[in-house]
């Protein structure tokens, strides 16, 4: 006998249709709906943080993410889908474009939605709250990172990102660990690449060693540079608010804002000598023919204790009666000062270097070594010239052997990806190839082209 539990126990005051109710399964999404970090604050995650980590949950390089999910269904700039060996390059220099502006974060940020079915993540760009400003001097070309907030998530076993704030050339400083974001691997003092390697969040995409550490009182930040980074990280808070409850921006009404400060200070000059930018950019500004860029936006409001919302949205008589009050100007740390080339401790200077000779520390580049050390390369070399000719040499001769290194792993990598499609009985090709190296430019490299070519011969395939 045949029960049909719809019929079957049914409560009393219950109506019981005689046919089977037809349940629609909601839509499924192709690859994994994973949360955005950070929503609705302003250290949201960026994009292309959010493309690691979702690639990491397959555990699989972001850049094979891309090239076998992304650029099939991609339509926009860059036409990357008809030739995918061009996203090494672009992953390594062009990314971090993604977490920005315009056509090019939009159209990745609708493909991604698509893939993942989420309909947020316009919000790990820039563009909610940014869309208008100029690129030039906006986003940085490679991740940074605070190696402390990174240890902390991760003894917290919390998930390790890249906020949004770190995208931007105008954030230089964390907040919670008072201490500079770092451009560069301690280890292969090689930047980052923002879709890159097979590793996990945290870890450098060209060795892949771990790159949080615990703070330190060195190297940390003044009070000026601090309360500078404050302020900067509070407009752009604002700016993402506001833009989540108005809508976008009025940057149009900018040069309403600018020339009354203009006016309230004494013209373009005095403006100029105030906020340390040079006068002509205000007639532009004032004329609309160029909208000033956030770096330089930031400088003028900081000077003058202005946001950048405040700016485009106050009257022009309010902030002319603000300006025309006695106030304290001031200026961001990094403006009109002159660097401190020639005032360095020489006897820490020595000791520093020697050092880096004894093996200690590095091997570093001078130019590094001289920006560590707070003065110019120049200076350096010309008080300590011997013991800057032995760390170039010495670098010189890690350079080489990391190449070295570097090739012979390439060229293991090309034979293990053939390897690889043997095991998976896919016919070996060099687009299949390819797609399975870290790096799709191996192939087109000297060392790994005469890999491939030898595979080739060895196996009767056609070149």
């Amino acid at each position: 006998m045949n029960i049909d539990p719809l019929t079957t126990n049914t409560p009393p005051g219950w109506k019981v249709r005689q046919h089977r109710a037809m349940i629609e399964m909601p839509p499924r999404s192709k690859l994994y709906c994973l949360a955005p970090l950070g929503m609705g604050t302003v250290e949201v995650e960026s994009l292309t943080s959010y493309i690691q980590r979702l690639a990491w949950a397959y555990r699989v390089s972001s850049w094979v993410l891309v090239v076998q999910e992304v650029l099939p269904l991609y339509n926009g700039p860059y036409d990357l889908g008809s030739s995918p060996q061009r996203l090494g390059g672009f992953g390594r220099t062009r990314a971090m474009r993604l977490n920005g502006t315009g056509e090019l974060a939009n159209a990745w940020v609708k493909t991604l939605e698509q893939l993942t079915g989420r309909s947020d993540l316009h919000a790990l760009t820039a563009d909610p709250w940014a869309s208008g400003l100029p690129n030039w001097g906006f986003l940085r070309t490679a991740p940074v990172w605070c190696p402390a907030c990174y240890q902390q998530w991760q003894e917290q076993e919390q998930p390790v990102y890249q906020p949004l704030l770190w995208a931007l050339q105008a954030v230089t400083v964390c907040l919670h660990h008072r201490q500079p974001l770092t451009e560069q691997c301690p280890f292969c003092q090689k930047k980052q690449s923002a879709i890159g390697a097979k590793v996990a969040p945290g870890c450098c995409t060209q060795c892949g060693q771990w790159l949080g550490m615990q703070p330190t009182t060195e190297g940390g930040v003044d009070d000026e540079e601090y309360t500078w980074q404050q302020w900067v990280t509070s407009a752009i808070e604002e700016l993402s608010f506001a833009s989540m409850i108005f809508g976008s921006l009025p940057w149009d009404e900018l040069s309403v804002g600018i020339d009354a400060c203009v006016k309230a200070v004494g013209g373009t000059r005095q403006l100029g000598r105030i906020a340390g930018v040079p006068n002509m950019l205000f007639c532009y500004w004032r004329n609309r023919k160029r909208l000033p860029s956030l770096n330089y936006l930031l400088q003028v409001g900081y000077a003058l204790d202005l946001s950048p919302l405040q700016l485009m949205t106050v009257e022009p008589k309010r902030l002319m009666q603000s300006l025309r009050m006695d106030r304290v100007r001031r200026r961001p740390p990094h403006v009109g000062r002159a660097a401190p080339a020639s005032k360095g401790d020489l006897s820490t200077i020595r000791a520093t270097l020697q050092t880096v000779l004894d093996g200690k520390a590095g091997p570093l580049p001078l130019r590094h070594l001289a920006h560590q050390l707070g003065v110019g390369e120049k200076f350096l070399a010309g008080r300590f010239p011997h013991e800057c000719a032995q760390i170039t040499a010495q670098y010189l001769e890690y350079r080489a052997e990391r190449g070295k290194q570097r090739v012979m792993q390439e060229c293991a990598e090309v034979r293990q990806a053939v390897l690889t499609l043997d095991k998976q009985g896919v016919p070996i090709s060099r687009s299949q190839v390819a797609a399975l190296l870290s790096n799709p430019n191996i192939l087109r490299r000297p060392e790994g082209k005469a890999t491939w070519q030898a595979i080739c011969r060895e196996r009767g395939l056609e070149l």
